[in-house]
């Protein structure tokens, strides 16, 4: 039988507790989680700024002042720099190369007036051209910087000296480094800018700058016309040696001729004649002879003619074209009335023939010669076949010369129409270079340094005194490690507040 029990209450069933929620409030007041802004906590940093500020202000106001002041002597400090610069527009001239030369066919890759223009202003030589224009080297006082200036006032010490080529080649890599030069190949601009301590030396650099290469893109262009006109004007002096120097050989060949035909009679007995008519036989062929020299001197002299006319035919076509579409003033207009004007006088080759031709019309009269002979045109009757054998016109030989002088004659005139082809365009190429080349915008002198930015310095050094302050008064704050705020007790302690002293 089991013992009863001890008597008494009987044990409760214990309540379960309600599930855990599903965030922890960090604040009851904000009822913000805390995996998400803790805006009490945001609220209450703000304040604490706000108090240090208030705490702290005296603190707050002389770093913000000494932050202030150090931004405007920077900016009074910092080197001043000026910026310049220019803009050029070029411009193609297929139209001019086409007048100078029509029969010319240019590619469209020949001629453009931007190619290599950074190459050509960067370049040693022509930086050491600009610094020598600009007379950087003579206003190299002008471009120390203010602390440099302010060191020397300090220390009373003045810098050491440096030679005249040690400041070029510092003011060369200084030139490197401040140039600045734009292509735009699309619309045919040149860009050309500097930035420099000297604003009147900074405008004597860009105008160096634009004069350089307007002249080195000149000379360029130039160059290879000029070389051109001198290799020609060299040729057409050997082309005329070479005229003279066939001449003289064809009068070298007629009189072996005479001389070997006049040998060959003695062999062969027809020397036995009276004294009287020997000589009169002899009088016909230097009289024969004679007469067909004129007619190759009249035959060279025809030919530079019909080549002249040739050419002044062309060019008052050209003139009658250019009329057409110029002014009577362009340059290209009075360049071809020039070469016209020019053209009509006589070459000195044609003087020098005609001399010769006149020397030999002379000394066939006097030889007893009949004028009415020269003029028919009989310059070989007296050579021709008869007792004094065949005629020395038709001899290989001679006709073999004379082909040559007219093959060099022929030569001669091609190359003075090449070279007055080159003249013509070295002309209109110079005259029409203020029409490839335009300034857009020229340089003007700097009224106000371009760096650096003064109101910008002064407001960043605002700004930052103001931060610095900020800073200043809440570092003080919480370097102390003092419960300065309410909010500090409540989090720290994990303790409500019941009420709150002021210290007066």
């Amino acid at each position: 039988m089991s013992a009863p029990g001890p008597s008494g209450p009987r044990p409760q069933p214990q309540a379960v507790p309600p599930p855990h929620p599903m965030f922890v409030p960090e604040r009851p007041e904000t009822y913000a989680p805390a995996d998400l802004i803790d805006w009490g906590m945001l609220i209450d940093s703000v304040g604490y700024l706000k108090n240090s500020i208030l705490r702290h202000w005296f603190l707050a106001l002389v770093v913000m002042g000494l932050v202030s002041a150090m931004g405007v002597g920077v900016s009074k400090i910092m080197p001043r720099k000026y910026h310049v610069e220019t803009r050029l527009l070029t411009q193609r001239n297929f139209i001019i190369a086409s007048l100078a030369n029509p029969g010319r066919s240019i590619p469209v890759d020949a001629d453009q007036p931007t190619r290599s223009a950074w190459e050509m202003i960067m370049k040693y030589d022509s930086l050491k051209t600009i610094v020598h224009n600009a007379k950087l080297v003579e206003y190299w006082e002008l471009m120390r910087s203010p602390v440099s200036r302010l060191k020397e006032k300090v220390t009373k010490k003045p810098p050491a000296p440096m030679e005249d080529k040690a400041k070029e080649d510092a003011l060369i890599a200084m030139l490197e480094q401040a140039l600045i030069v734009g292509v735009e190949g699309g619309s045919g601009t040149v860009t050309i800018g500097v930035d420099w301590a000297d604003p009147q030396l900074a405008l004597n650099i860009v105008e160096a700058a634009q004069k350089n290469f307007l002249d080195m893109r000149q000379a360029a262009e130039m160059g290879a016309v000029q070389e051109a006109i001198t290799i020609l004007e060299k040729q057409v002096v050997e082309e005329a040696e070479g005229v003279k120097k066939a001449v003289a050989d064809w009068e070298a060949t007629v009189k072996r001729l005479e001389l070997k035909r006049k040998k060959e009679e003695e062999k062969s007995g027809k020397k036995s004649l009276p004294a009287a008519n020997g000589g009169l036989i002899n009088t016909d062929h230097m009289l024969a002879q004679m007469r067909f020299m004129i007619q190759t001197k009249r035959r060279a002299i025809s030919d530079v003619e019909e080549f002249r006319a040739r050419r002044l035919t062309e060019l008052r076509n050209q003139l009658s074209e250019a009329r057409v579409m110029y002014s009577p003033q362009h340059p290209q207009i009075t360049d071809i009335e020039q070469r016209i004007v020019a053209l009509t006088e006589d070459s000195p080759q044609l003087v020098a023939l005609r001399s010769e031709l006149t020397e030999l019309i002379n000394e066939y009269m006097r030889n007893g010669g009949n004028p009415a002979e020269l003029e028919s045109g009989l310059s070989t009757t007296g050579l021709a076949t008869g007792p004094m054998g065949p005629s020395i016109g038709d001899n290989p030989e001679v006709s073999v010369a004379t082909d040559r002088i007219r093959m060099l004659v022929a030569r001669y005139g091609e190359k003075m129409r090449r070279l007055d082809q080159s003249r013509t365009e070295l002309e209109i190429s110079r005259a029409s270079m203020k029409h490839r080349f335009s300034v857009l915008a020229p340089p003007t002198f700097p009224e106000k340094p371009s760096k650096p930015k003064v109101q910008l310095i002064v407001a960043a050094g605002v700004v930052g005194g103001i931060a610095l302050g900020i800073f200043a008064a809440v570092a003080l704050d919480i370097i102390r490690r003092r419960i300065l705020e309410r909010w500090q007790v409540e989090r720290l302690l994990k303790l409500p507040v019941l009420a709150q002293l002021e210290r007066r």
